[in-house]
């Protein structure tokens, strides 16, 4: 809830420079929310899987600020290979669609071959129409880049409440 402005003047910058904050009141989820959300996110492993490191590397603190432990891979043959070790830990996969080699939807349905029923989360920065001539509309669930916290949030709730999704 915005609650007041205040005028500051800012450190370092010329006298009579001026800015204005917003003064942010905040009192939060009534406990028994909090710890609901904390029982909800406790032992949930995303496996995410983005060939440009710099999104990888910034969707990865945004996971683990939400509270799920995160495995990486750089693209979906290092995905199989983290799966094949750690598949059994992994309760969603967050993919990019568009990627070197086989794309997310190739690659989720490999992993579903090996878990029938696993929760794939899909992701991509690319209109519909430019995901490739062999998707005719994006698969579902699906994250269209960019995102907020917020929306990665709900994104990756819906996928783990509502099963495994589908793929064209």
């Amino acid at each position: 809830m915005l609650e007041e402005s205040t005028e500051d003047t800012l450190a370092g910058m010329p006298s009579g420079t001026r800015a204005w904050t917003d003064v942010l009141r905040h009192a939060g989820p009534p406990r028994a929310a909090k710890v609901q959300d904390a029982e909800r996110t406790i032992a949930k492993t995303i496996l995410l899987v983005e060939d440009e490191e710099t999104v990888r590397r910034v969707t990865g603190r945004l996971l683990a600020k939400l509270g799920y432990d995160v495995l990486s891979a750089a693209d979906a043959q290092e995905a199989l290979d983290v799966f094949d070790a750690k598949g059994d830990e992994i309760d969603l996969v967050l993919t990019d669609i568009v990627m070197p080699g086989l794309t997310g939807v190739e690659m989720a349905e490999l992993l579903r071959r090996k878990r029938p029923g696993l929760r794939v989360l899909f992701m991509s920065g690319y209109a519909s129409r430019d995901l490739g001539r062999e998707l005719q509309s994006p698969p579902e669930p699906f994250l269209p880049k960019p995102f907020s916290l917020q929306q990665l949030a709900a994104s990756i709730e819906r996928a783990l409440e509502e099963g495994a999704g589908t793929t064209p």
